[in-house]
């Protein structure tokens, strides 16, 4: 999940960004910065190998134990800077990385609730990129409400003249056939405002 959501007073919800919202996707993002780190240890371990091969070779006993102090040194010092430097570039990524894996994930949150009927809002936050979806989901929104109204109101036409109909029918009355032909003109001038119930309607 991009957030989660914790309370507050007041009634209103907190929002917690989470680091991981698609964790394939931000790995894969990471497979850079992986690639330079690991040839980069190559390439000091080699470094370091061949200056304690040098300073082993040397025949100077006071020199070479001055060499093998200045290498411990700089191991003690080099090595946790780049362990420090490699978390803060992989955070680094991965914060960089969950400006494209929120959005997304949020606008596939919203089209999977507007797929189950539901209408919410897509809100971005301020430094998430494709915020162009934001605008995109709310207009898909409002043309759900407006077609789900629609439905809804033709539905309740459809249902009204089969109730008169079907009070007609329980008083045992007789209906002429001007009066079933009226009303079975009406229900489908009344489907046929729904293009996608209206064609096969014809058909």
């Amino acid at each position: 999940m991009a957030s989660q959501a914790s309370p507050v007073p007041g009634g209103r919800k907190l929002v917690r960004r989470q680091l991981i919202a698609d964790a394939p996707f931000q790995l894969r993002a990471l497979l850079p910065l992986i690639l330079f780190v690991v040839i980069y240890l190559a390439l000091m371990g080699l470094t370091f190998y061949r200056l304690h091969s040098a300073a082993a070779a040397d025949p100077d006993p006071a020199y070479r134990a001055i060499l093998e102090a200045q290498l411990t040194n700089l191991h003690l010092h080099f090595w946790p800077v780049l362990g420090v430097a490699g978390l803060l570039a992989i955070y680094y990524s991965l914060h960089c990385s969950l400006r494209v894996a929120g959005p997304l994930y949020r606008l596939h949150r919203t089209l999977t609730e507007l797929a189950e009927g539901e209408v919410k809002p897509l809100r971005f936050r301020r430094r998430d990129e494709f915020k162009i979806f934001e605008e995109d989901a709310a207009q898909l929104s409002q043309k759900m409400k407006l077609i789900a109204t629609r439905n809804r109101d033709i539905l309740f036409a459809v249902h009204g003249h089969l109730k008169k109909l079907a009070e007609r029918l329980a008083a045992d009355e007789i209906i002429a056939r001007a009066d079933l032909d009226e009303t079975v003109q009406a229900m489908l001038a009344q489907l046929e405002k729904a293009p996608e119930v209206g064609v096969s309607v014809r058909r």
